[in-house]
């Protein structure tokens, strides 16, 4: 008699468990499943949490739109090799920092000799603050060639050089034809960082030129 406490408690401690059981279910977890955590994604509605998420800092792969423009691939053209007239090579990309005015020309065209003139006169202003290139775009003519024209004619402050039909190339199919046509006196300006812009041609003025190089 003294024993029946005991099993009374025993009985009634195994129906409880059987009732819990059959409250929870009666599949065991398996081992290495995870089980809810108090507090799931779907009941979370802390504004502050909310917000954070929300956040493009906290969003893989957010990147600030600067920087998305910034980090531009230059164009071939930019990093391809030129040689100036007095044999040191030389690529668009190597002016980052700085603008730079690109002119083609042909040492048979006078509009272009007229046109190297003042732009001549914008690079001995602008001086380390930016580069000023002229390419010539008779691809078959001689660097000694262009530096005698560049000489004769006292245009001392213009990087020359001679494109190969490569390059010549490759800015017709970034600009067009027209920029292969000497005459039109076509030029353009890459800016501080690698972008270049429109096409420009006809006559310009040392300010219209200084002005393009944000310099004014």
């Amino acid at each position: 008699m003294q024993h029946r406490p005991f099993r009374l408690s025993c009985v009634a401690g195994a129906l409880a468990l059987s009732l819990v059981t059959a409250a929870c279910g009666s599949d065991p977890v398996e081992s290495g499943a995870t089980t809810p955590a108090a507090g799931t994604a779907d009941e979370i509605t802390d504004d502050s949490m909310v917000e954070d998420a929300t956040d493009d800092s906290m969003v893989p792969g957010a990147t600030d739109d600067s920087m998305v423009e910034d980090s531009i691939e230059a164009p071939a053209w930019q990093t391809a090799a030129i040689t100036d007239v007095d044999g040191n090579t030389f690529t668009l990309a190597d002016f980052s920092g700085r603008p730079v005015l690109v002119e083609t020309f042909a040492t048979w065209c006078p509009n272009c000799r007229a046109q190297l003139g003042t732009t001549d006169e914008v690079a001995a202003a602008a001086g380390e603050d930016a580069v000023v290139i002229a390419l010539s775009v008779e691809t078959d003519i001689s660097a000694d060639d262009v530096r005698a024209y560049a000489e004769d004619n006292g245009f001392s402050s213009i990087r020359f050089a001679v494109v190969t039909p490569e390059f010549l190339a490759a800015l017709v199919d970034s600009f067009g034809p027209t920029v292969a046509n000497p005459p039109a006196t076509p030029k353009f300006v890459i800016d501080a960082m690698g972008h270049a812009g429109e096409l420009t041609t006809g006559s310009e003025s040392a300010d219209a030129l200084t002005a393009a190089l944000g310099l004014a």
